[in-house]
């Protein structure tokens, strides 16, 4: 799958979360999958960031639906204003400009921007593959990713820039995701949603999404490897490669 979606305008409003009661039962259904608790860490200012619009309001308002739907005590939501909880904000690295973000544990996966539209989708999915520890990668896949998790001196980042528009994004996404837990966080998954984040598409000169961009650990810069969602087996080809393991 190599589909891509131009960039169109930003939105011109923030949208707020409303959502019928047949989804919710949809919703509900889905994470009635869950088996272990999953963690999720949400950062946030009055302002978020300065921003003229506040992504932050529905990115909770999503955050606290799911919490509302999932099974008791399975998916647990920590909430840190970087303002007052600076603490936190250090120990998880959250910069104050890639505000709302959303990290799952101790960072492995991070949403860059609000996981709206779309994005839903695979936010959601993401939670329920990482509760059943069932990540839908093949077994090669998930075979060398363990080997890798041994073998891989520095981490890997793959940062996958989205609109909440983007039909296709949900899927590179997702793929990346799983990545990162497969790989016990050697892979770091970055969602970057370029609205909020415009600087980072610019800096790769995206203009269609989703654009996955690898990084080394301790090189800021990276490189711009797929548009649209990239073969598995490219993408671990290409991970691999990041980070000198054969």
């Amino acid at each position: 799958m190599s589909e891509a979606t131009p960039i169109g305008p930003a939105p011109a409003e923030v949208p707020h979360i409303e959502v019928d009661e047949e989804t919710k039962e949809i919703i509900k259904e889905t994470l009635s999958q869950m088996e272990s608790p999953v963690e999720v860490n949400f950062f946030y200012s009055n302002d978020c960031g300065g921003r003229e619009t506040n992504w932050c309001v529905p990115t909770e308002e999503l955050l606290d639906l799911l919490g509302q739907l999932a099974p008791p005590e399975k998916l647990l939501i920590k909430k840190y204003d970087v303002t007052k909880d600076r603490e936190a904000a250090a120990k998880f690295g959250v910069e104050p400009s890639r505000i709302p973000a959303v990290y799952f544990g101790d960072g492995f996966i991070k949403y860059w921007g609000a996981p709206l539209g779309e994005e839903v989708r695979a936010f959601i999915e993401t939670i329920v593959r990482l509760s059943t520890k069932r990540t839908g990668l093949r077994a090669r896949t998930r075979n060398e990713l363990a080997a890798f998790a041994e073998k891989a001196q520095k981490r890997v980042y793959v940062m996958t820039v989205v609109t909440p528009s983007c039909p296709y994004c949900p899927y590179a996404v997702l793929l990346a995701n799983m990545f990162a837990y497969e790989s016990k966080g050697k892979v770091v998954s970055i969602m970057v949603e370029a609205y909020e984040n415009p600087d980072i598409a610019d800096q790769y000169g995206v203009t269609g999404v989703p654009a996955v961009i690898l990084m080394r650990e301790g090189d800021p810069t990276g490189n711009m490897e797929f548009v649209g969602v990239p073969p598995e087996h490219e993408l671990l080809a290409r991970v691999k490669e990041y980070a000198g393991v054969q």
